[in-house]
């Protein structure tokens, strides 16, 4: 059985704050290859999360901790949505249809959210990953 509850949070927030990228992740799939991909994401608001897109997954975002900043982009690279998410206030939780320009930009240290999307991993390719900059951290 995986948990994820306060402890296990914090110390992905301390993994996060440590690492380059200061991001950390907790996969609760066994495998890379299973059907549905679950992990629990800690993200500082240094790291930056590029504009991309998934074809043929759609990408569940729920967030537990913190405050993220959710873009939705058209084809030119121009904003079409902009969500604030927060736990228990506002939108907690969306959903990023299959094909559609998104990214994520963590507003709070301490941010950790839960992400579901279908399997099996496949690393974005350049043609997903977006020729625009979007909104990175300020």
């Amino acid at each position: 059985m995986k948990i994820i509850d306060t402890e296990k949070m914090a110390e992905l927030t301390i993994l996060a704050k440590a690492s380059p990228r200061k991001r950390s992740h907790f996969n609760l799939h066994e495998s890379l290859e299973e059907g549905i991909q679950r992990l629990c994401i800690a993200a500082e608001p240094d790291t930056v999360i590029h504009p991309h897109r998934h074809r043929g997954k759609w990408e569940l975002l729920f967030v537990l901790k913190g405050v993220i900043d959710t873009y939705i982009y058209d084809d030119s690279g121009t904003i079409i949505g902009e969500y604030r998410m927060t736990p228990g206030v506002g939108i907690p939780l969306i959903e990023i249809p299959e094909g559609v320009w998104h990214n994520f930009v963590s507003r709070e240290s301490g941010t950790v959210a839960f992400e579901v999307k279908k399997g099996p991993y496949a690393p974005i390719t350049p043609e997903d990953t977006a020729p625009f900059d979007g909104v990175l951290p300020s």
